[in-house]
């Protein structure tokens, strides 16, 4: 039996510029589960540990500290680390990123493998043997996959575990309009007879699998990314664990995930309106109540509020979600109630702009247009 743990898309070095009073925060939660991942596979009895591509964020300003600690927490692993360059992280030799790497590990014992070679790389697990095939990238982009070496290497079906490692989009699953990120298809990898494959390059991970007991019949493993990187991606951050074993020259897999992540990243959208008597205070407590305090929350809010709410609004927003991480608002598209008292403020009585709004007085939405179609008017003849 063969126990791999899989994990990619990390990411190590990423900025988080957006974020600037918690971006040391951001950037070390990566570190921590990552730390977590190692610890983890020692606890499933895992022979391999895998990074499928990207370990880092690019190839030349990630900090040499950064690099260092990573593969610091990756030689804490006591099997086999097998890290493939990913098309963020790629490898042609004259990379800084993984000169860094290198240089990290020349002072400690470790048993980390760069798979920078198209061939065939062999190591005794236990009492098994594994071979891995790696298709790592040498580009950011490229209209081709790297797996032609493989198609025309001879593979035996033997007692050894013959395992796949690629990183690149897959047709059907990963969004690659242009396809120049390596693109695969399920049945290209189903035509090369490994026991498995392992994927990288999707920040979702593919298949989904459960946490609590395996699931069998697949053969294609992308984990996604271990920790979300930003508000483009809503996983929770996971990786794979998973078991081969062989009877007959015949190799059976089984996975499961184990959910990473520490830190959560929520794009979240609402809608209010002051005329159903909900409080913009309890509609926001309402969508953001099953959010730990350890998320990136952003809220793209819409709608009509009392006067008064949309005068308090930041403060509501505050009061709200100071509880996360850290948070934003776009409330552009927010705006107050119009009620007879405001279009009398603002206009006289006997305007024609006022007697024309409160002409839709009954009806909330249709006051609102009308509303907007006036102040349109006043910054037209403004002009």
């Amino acid at each position: 039996m063969l126990k791999i743990f899989v994990t990619g898309d990390n990411h190590i070095g990423k900025k988080y510029d957006r974020y600037p009073d918690v971006k040391e925060q951001l950037i070390q939660s990566r570190f921590d589960s990552m730390r977590d991942m190692v610890r983890q596979a020692e606890r499933e009895g895992c022979g391999l540990f895998a990074v499928t591509g990207d370990l880092f964020d690019n190839i030349s300003t990630v900090r040499a500290g950064d690099v260092k600690q990573a593969a610091e927490i990756l030689a804490e692993f006591s099997g086999t680390v097998l890290v493939l360059p990913g098309n963020h992280d790629y490898y042609t030799g004259d990379e800084q990123v993984w000169k860094n790497f290198e240089k990290a590990l020349q002072n400690q014992a470790h048993n980390i493998v760069l798979l920078n070679e198209f061939r065939e790389y062999s190591f005794d697990i236990g009492d098994e043997q594994a071979v891995i095939y790696p298709a790592f990238c040498h580009s950011k982009h490229s209209k081709e996959n790297n797996l032609a070496w493989i198609k025309e290497t001879e593979i035996p079906k033997d007692s050894a575990y013959r395992v796949g490692i690629a990183h690149g989009a897959i047709a059907g699953i990963t969004p690659d309009m242009k396809e120049e990120y390596f693109l695969m298809t399920e049945k290209e990898l189903l035509g090369i007879p490994v026991d498995v494959w392992l994927l990288g390059h999707t920040h979702i991970p593919y298949p989904d699998l459960k946490e609590n007991g395996d699931t069998a019949g697949y053969k294609i493993f992308n984990a996604g990314t271990h920790e979300q990187t930003d508000l483009h991606n809503n996983t929770e951050g996971c990786c794979f664990v998973i078991t081969l074993e062989k009877s007959d020259k015949k190799t059976s897999v089984s996975a499961h995930k184990y959910v990473s992540g520490r830190v959560r990243y929520f794009d979240l959208e609402l809608n209010v309106k002051a005329d159903e008597g909900n409080p913009l205070e309890e509609r926001l407590e309402e969508i953001t109540s099953g959010l730990g305090q350890n998320s990136v929350v952003r809220v793209k809010i819409s709608g009509t509020v009392k006067q008064d709410e949309y005068e308090e609004r930041a403060k509501i927003y505050r009061t709200v979600l100071n509880r996360f991480l850290t948070y934003e608002t776009e409330d552009s598209g927010l705006s107050p109630e119009i009620t007879i008292e405001k279009i009398r403020s603002e206009f006289s009585e006997l305007s024609f702009a006022a007697r024309f709004m409160e002409h839709f007085l009954d009806n909330p939405a249709e006051l609102q247009m009308a509303y907007e179609l006036v102040q349109q008017c006043r910054e037209d003849m403004g002009k």
